[in-house]
């Protein structure tokens, strides 16, 4: 069954060109066997007008605060009470502007401050308009007070200028929904640790040991944990990714930097997942200065970096699991590693097949649980969805009958 099926869902239409797609947005929500609430600010009705909303919705469409004949009781109260979930989109940065600052001068921002459901906004303006320091400032407002952000993409603009500000498809804003309204808060007041992405190991100011790690796995993990209700605080190399709403983010450059901030953070955690590829090596003696180039060759001494995950058991009662990134011999490997750096579970994953590992957006794998002799499949599908199964398995395993930290 659709976790979308029966749940009653305001989507609120704000005056972007846009607009259009929210007609898609509607069509999915229905066929989810959701039911929609279209609510319109007088600029949207500019756009695309009501009648479509309301033939694709079913439902009248609520444009005005103070209608005739009024209704009984307060509209924006009784309709913002009555639903399981709120999606602006698309999101103008007035709407954003007003929302963060609390004000409420329509109908639909007066809605959004008199109701406890989630919202989530389908940001859409051209890229200048979005890259304006005050459109962010009221983003990270929006954040900070757990709203969620559906973030733009980029492509070609209204005025065929490509940059950031294009609202995203419809059916990723959609699978958010499903996302938000469908996964249980199982990790609810879980403290979690994840490391992601490479470390960079300097030879000199513009050259570094690294690796191909992408961060994605990491980065899908802690979106996962998020989701289930989880405080997250993420460990992060250089990579190429937005981070996900609502955690901490530390971000780093060495192993060394990585090893410091993970023992700063580990004594008050729950659980800890690293998914980092950490450099093994790192250079004895950076230059301070650009190595030129010679005819003779170079030898370069390296020296191992600190074993991270090895070290962690002495410091912390947290929930410790580990990867294992192998191009053979995996599960001896993997095994290997599970009883030498004493940890509680081991997820092996190869980097040497189609589709998984380093830079892809799927990946595979077996999870091996500490005093568990076989280990369990992790079919080839996105990381979001691995991740998922992940924390499935480690509440199922470990983590449901094991007490939370509560502070005193």
């Amino acid at each position: 069954m659709s976790v979308l099926r029966d749940k009653n869902i305001l989507l609120g239409v704000t005056g972007s060109i846009a607009a259009y797609k929210a007609c898609e947005i509607v069509r999915l929500l229905r066929k989810s066997g959701a039911g929609v609430q279209v609510v319109m600010t007088n600029s949207a009705k500019e756009m695309v007008g009501h009648t479509t909303f309301s033939a694709l919705s079913g439902r009248d469409v609520l444009t005005d605060m103070f209608p005739q004949p009024p209704p009984p009781g307060e509209i924006h109260i009784h309709t913002a009470e009555s639903v399981d979930c709120i999606v602006i989109a698309p999101a103008t940065a007035n709407v954003l502007a007003k929302v963060a600052q609390g004000i409420a001068d329509d109908l639909l921002s007066t809605m959004l401050l008199a109701n406890k459901a989630p919202i989530l906004f389908a940001p859409a303006m051209h890229f200048q308009m979005w890259r304006n320091e005050a459109t962010q400032t009221n983003l990270d407002t929006l954040k900070k007070h757990g709203k969620l952000i559906i973030e733009p993409e980029y492509g070609p603009l209204a005025n065929l200028v490509s940059g950031e500000g294009r609202m995203a498809e419809p059916e990723a804003i959609v699978a958010r929904i499903r996302e938000v309204l469908g996964t249980a808060q199982d990790f609810d007041s879980v403290q979690v640790l994840i490391t992601a992405g490479p470390t960079q190991e300097p030879i000199d100011p513009v050259r570094f040991i690294s690796n191909r790690s992408s961060g994605k796995m990491g980065y899908a993990l802690a979106q996962a944990a998020l989701d289930r209700g989880a405080e997250v605080t993420l460990i992060t190399g250089p990579v190429h990714l937005p981070p996900p709403d609502n955690c901490t983010v530390m971000p780093i450059e060495t192993a060394e930097e990585m090893n410091e901030a993970v023992q700063k953070m580990a004594p008050s955690m729950d659980l800890i997942i690293m998914a980092a590829a950490v450099s093994d090596y790192t250079p004895a003696t950076p230059k301070t200065s650009k190595w030129k180039k010679g005819e003779d060759a170079v030898i370069l001494h390296l020296l191992p970096t600190p074993n991270i995950l090895k070290n962690l058991r002495s410091q912390t009662d947290a929930v410790l699991v580990g990867f294992a990134l192998e191009t053979e011999a995996g599960e001896k490997n993997a095994l290997e590693k599970l009883q030498d750096k004493n940890i509680d579970a081991i997820i092996l994953n190869y980097a040497n097949r189609p589709d998984s590992g380093f830079d892809a957006d799927t990946n595979e794998g077996i999870f091996y649980l500490k005093g568990e002799k076989k280990g369990v499949t992790l079919p080839l599908e996105t990381k979001s969805a691995m991740a998922q199964r992940i924390l499935n398995l480690l509440y199922e395993k470990i983590l449901s009958p094991k007490p939370i930290r509560v502070e005193s």
